[in-house]
């Protein structure tokens, strides 16, 4: 007997994460076996009566569990919506039908009574002044966009999003996607650029009994995954993949599919799901581009966020398109590179030494010179080794943009000295900071015409990455088709690196300037609190440009952060593992944050001295999102990861923001870029929670949460 076709809707993996890890591996016995045979009679697919759609029906997990599934007339494509409790699952399937839309073509899943729960609301009263917020939008335009012709009136109602809030549990996934994306602030979204997004095309009278049709339409793809055979389904079940890594919007798809004329850079919010995007962007040019002889290299700044999507590619790769990636921190990639073609010399990262060579440095700092001496360390950072700035002349003649303190040519040629004191000391012992690496691989490269094997680079966390960085970048591969895709965004920029230029690079992404507009991963209410602390600040794009957060949303919606304070460390604990006993999630989809790895461990010693079972998220571990303890880690570990719940503990004064970080800044400029990356990284923390965020302190609160 021919296999069965299983397709999976989003909500069949929400509901799949909340089970214990012994009914998951059930559930995955009976849908591989459900595919071998969907006839066989030890399933128990059963036709529901109590719905009111007539192609729903149920398979037994077991005593206590229920598999609701769509099984349509035409094709041959089974539909696993949810699995639950075997009496949610029934009432479940009493309360929903699935359907294809004929104005758009496209799988929708509603409520069975959606007029009926439209009619109930009460009428929304309009202000003085206020209009329908949809009034620019034909009858036929919103049809397009999913919305039922039954909802069509009350649509007509709406003077403000919250009012459209209140359908969202009513309409279709798809039609309040496009009409939250219609209501957002930046004058390009109308409504043909959502068409755009969507792949949507003209035509009208789909056929509604034809699922199968339905699942192959792109904008579909974003709610279904459709296995195609036996490997598929196995990689599905086996991988146990949340949401994001399966689920591409069509937006994201056009983004990862298809040929570039040339480097392409997408900026997003935290949860557009730039990483998702970029890993199946060298997905595809695995596929379509690297050769026997060719290699996609998918590089990012952290060594830990390497390992996390070294192991997500192999979930989401066959094994010879995994094969032609070469997934690496590009830090390692240097240090690999110079010890095999340079030598000679070791990088060196050691503050305490680095220090010392500045504190023999500064003695040169011209007499009456009322400089501080944590102005020629920042200068250097900033100006001098962003730039490659290695004589006098050219100090003199570089632009210093974005410094705070003003130098004449004169001031530059009397504290030149300090700098060539600093730069002698690394050469005597031999030693290079990483621009110095950058630069001398990519003088390496160039000089010796090497022919690396890569015919595509994959950036992610682009803003974590300075000017000498990519100056590497562009020198590793040639430029042409389908070199370069860079994805980024400047509201988490965490370690305190210089804003890149782009174009200034010579990657030249004209034309090709991309964002993500949708936040999935987080509700609305945390990403406006977390974006609110960044408020104000100037958030650069990559290419000499602004970026700001009124250009990203999400549309899930929950409750707003909780702000807890207590007098002492102790009084917190006792909070965190209150919190996690009352929640609905298994342990390990609580994380708790804390700024350094110093007061993480204090908190694990209280959490477990109260019994609580923890595990800290090493910075070259895998994530291991089943054991059965709640996740630890510091902010800058936790980037790259998402849990249901997160605790950002101990915002103290102190911690939050971090005093060392703080202090010593030469100038006022100076000191508001080191508190908007102490505040980027509150964000960063605040952006994990897929569901509820807590920001908790004793002592004396953090001055951000004011």
């Amino acid at each position: 007997m021919e296999k069965a076709q299983v397709a999976f809707a989003t909500n069949y993996f929400s509901t799949v994460s909340k089970l214990d890890v012994n009914i998951q591996a059930k559930v995955n016995k009976v849908i591989e076996k459900f595919q071998n045979n969907p006839k066989s009679p030890g399933l128990n697919y059963e036709t529901l009566n109590a719905t009111k759609d007539n192609s729903l029906r149920s398979i037994r997990v077991d005593q206590a569990y229920r598999i609701i599934l769509c099984a349509p007339d035409v094709g041959d494509v089974y539909i696993f919506l949810i699995v639950d409790h075997h009496d949610k699952a029934y009432q479940w399937a009493a309360n929903y039908k699935c359907r294809v839309n004929a104005n758009t073509g496209l799988l929708q899943i509603i409520p069975t009574d959606y007029v009926e729960q439209a009619a109930s609301l009460p009428k929304f009263e309009r202000v003085a002044d206020q209009h329908c917020v949809f009034s620019g939008l034909k009858d036929r335009q919103l049809l397009k966009l999913g919305v039922p012709e039954e909802l069509i009136e009350k649509v007509r109602e709406v003077t403000s999003e919250n009012q459209l809030n209140m359908l969202e549990h009513i309409l279709p996934a798809d039609a309040y996607e496009g009409l939250s994306y219609y209501l957002m602030e930046p004058s390009e979204i109308t409504y043909e650029f959502i068409l755009s997004e969507r792949d949507v095309d003209g035509f009208s009278n789909y056929d509604t009994s034809n699922f199968a049709k339905a699942l192959e339409r792109l904008n579909t793809r974003s709610q279904f995954v459709v296995t195609r055979n036996e490997d598929e389904l196995a990689s599905v079940l086996q991988a146990g993949l949340e949401k994001w890594r399966v689920f591409l919007h069509p937006s994201q798809r056009k983004l990862a599919d298809g040929h570039k004329n040339g480097p392409v850079r997408v900026l997003g919010g935290a949860g557009t799901g730039k990483t998702v995007v970029a890993m199946h962007r060298a997905k595809w040019l695995a596929a379509h581009v690297a050769t026997a002889d060719s290699r996609v290299l998918f590089t990012t700044f952290t060594k830990s966020l390497a390992v996390d999507i070294e192991n997500n590619l192999k979930n989401i790769c066959t094994e010879e398109e995994f094969d032609r990636i070469e997934v690496v921190n590009l830090d390692l990639w240097v240090q690999h590179f110079l010890k095999e073609y340079v030598g000679g010399f070791r990088l060196m990262l050691d503050q305490s030494i680095l220090s010392t060579y500045w504190k023999n440095a500064v003695y040169l700092k011209p007499i009456g010179n009322d400089l501080p001496d944590s102005f020629f360390k920042e200068e250097w950072q900033r100006i001098i080794q962003p730039q490659g700035v290695n004589t006098l002349e050219a100090y003199k003649k570089v632009s210093r943009i974005g410094r705070g303190t003003r130098l004449d040519r004169q001031q530059r040629v009397a504290i030149w000295p300090v700098f060539e004191s600093y730069r002698k000391q690394l050469d005597v012992n031999s030693q290079k900071e990483m621009d110095d690496c950058y630069r001398a691989a990519r003088e390496c490269i160039a000089s010796s015409k090497l022919d690396l094997p890569y015919c595509s680079i994959v950036v992610d966390e682009a803003q974590d990455m300075g000017t000498q960085a990519f100056l590497l970048l562009r020198e590793m591969v040639t430029e042409e088709k389908n070199d370069m895709f860079i994805v980024g965004d400047a509201h988490q920029r965490i370690y305190g690196r210089n804003r890149v230029v782009l174009g200034q690079c010579n990657i030249n992404i004209r034309g090709r300037a991309k964002k993500l507009h949708i936040n999935y991963r987080t509700t609305d209410e945390i990403r406006r609190w977390a974006s609110g602390l960044l408020e104000g600040r100037n958030i650069d794009d990559l290419d000499g440009g602004k970026d700001n957060n009124a250009l990203y949303k999400s549309l899930t919606h929950g409750v707003p952060p909780v702000l807890e304070h207590f007098t002492s460390g102790n009084e917190q604990a006792e909070y965190i593992k209150a919190l996690v006993e009352k929640s609905d999630w298994p342990l390990s989809h609580t994380c708790v944050v804390a700024r350094t790895t110093a007061e993480l461990m204090i908190i694990r010693e209280k959490l477990e001295a109260l019994g609580l079972a923890t595990g800290v998220i090493e910075p070259s571990e895998v994530d291991r999102k089943r054991d059965a303890a709640i996740k630890m880690a510091t902010i800058h570990r936790v980037k790259g990861l998402e849990f249901d719940q997160l605790i950002l503990a101990s915002a103290n004064e102190g911690l939050v923001p971090l005093t060392i970080a703080m202090a010593g800044k030469a100038d006022k400029l100076s000191a508001q870029e080191a508190e908007t990356e102490e505040r980027s990284l509150v964000y960063v923390a605040l952006t994990r929670a897929r569901k509820q965020a807590y920001v908790l302190s004793y002592g004396q609160m953090s001055g951000f949460f004011d």
